[in-house]
């Protein structure tokens, strides 16, 4: 099996597109807030489950380019071994210790609930190919987003 998925691994990055079904994904409605009306759609966010196929390629790039794809160490969310919470610790403590020392606190609060929507798709091409990232690669990605946003 591991030479057959080599071989369409291969293959995909030699021809830059990539299957049809490698684009399936299973939607998964999560509650917002348990406490709340659980009839109301509004009350729910959905994420996406990936396809086994496109979580192996999406893992087996990550492994490859893991230097070239690094982000600011400030970055909390979605990286490995960091999550939102530390954020939301680093921000508590930073207001306990500004109350404590009785100075003024200013907050800003970004709303990014359709921040995929908005997506520089050529920055963020131009990046990649910045970091070195191959322009195999980037072909195969550029092919998956355009077949995602066709009409």
């Amino acid at each position: 099996m591991c030479c057959h998925i080599a071989l369409l691994f291969t293959a995909i990055l030699a021809h830059g597109s990539l299957p049809v079904r490698f684009l399936y994904s299973t939607i998964i409605p999560i509650p917002k807030n348990r406490n709340a009306n659980t009839s109301d759609s509004a009350n729910y966010r959905e994420i996406a489950l990936s396809s086994i196929y496109g979580k192996l390629f999406d893992n087996i790039v990550l492994h490859h380019f893991s230097e070239s794809l690094s982000t600011n160490e400030l970055q909390f969310g979605f990286k490995a071994k960091n999550a939102t919470n530390h954020c939301t610790f680093v921000l508590k403590e930073s207001l306990a210790y500004d109350v404590e020392n009785q100075s003024a606190v200013y907050c800003a609060f970004l709303d990014a609930t359709k921040a995929f929507d908005r997506v520089n798709y050529c920055k963020l091409f131009r990046l990649l190919l910045r970091r070195n990232l191959p322009a195999c690669y980037i072909r195969v990605l550029l092919n998956f987003i355009l077949i995602i946003i066709r009409p």
